[in-house]
């Protein structure tokens, strides 16, 4: 049964990433619980502790908006132009020296390295559940056997 909602304050992904494996430790997630997991394990590039601190630098350093400063860390884009992109009317109102200094800032934060064994040990932890698999930067490919495959199509 859903819980009332008395506030929302918006997070980044790499916080989410963490509450969530907090919440895991103490007791078995929903099933959306785990789907946000490990949707948050796949596209998280930097800790919470560094996004929180990035958060904070973009907010008072640039003045940008908490949304927008929420949006950068979750992406950490790798160009001005992607800056422009995600912070849409926000970015026509700062020079091109100022998103240059943002970028800069961005590629000064430290990056999750996922191939480290204890990134996707916090999710195996949890429990042993076929439903998640272990997570990593590299995919295998799937091998098609041509045979399968109309000869229609």
């Amino acid at each position: 049964m859903p819980k009332e909602i008395h506030e929302s304050t918006a997070i980044s992904i790499p916080e989410v990433r963490e509450l969530l494996l907090a919440r895991g430790k103490e007791g078995e997630l929903s099933y959306m619980q785990r789907l946000a997991l490990e949707h948050a394990q796949l596209v998280t590039r930097i800790t919470a502790d560094d996004s929180k601190e990035l958060i904070s630098t973009l907010k008072e350093k640039f003045q940008i908006s908490n949304n927008g400063a929420i949006t950068l860390a979750n992406y950490i884009p790798d160009n001005i132009h992607e800056i422009r992109q995600l912070l849409g009317k926000e970015a026509t109102s700062k020079e091109t020296e100022t998103l240059e200094e943002i970028l800069n800032t961005l590629m000064g934060v430290k990056r999750i390295d996922k191939k480290d064994k204890s990134f996707t040990e916090a999710l195996d932890n949890l429990d042993n559940d076929e439903d998640i698999d272990e997570i990593t930067s590299d995919q295998e490919e799937k091998i098609i056997d041509e045979s399968m495959i109309p000869d229609d199509i």
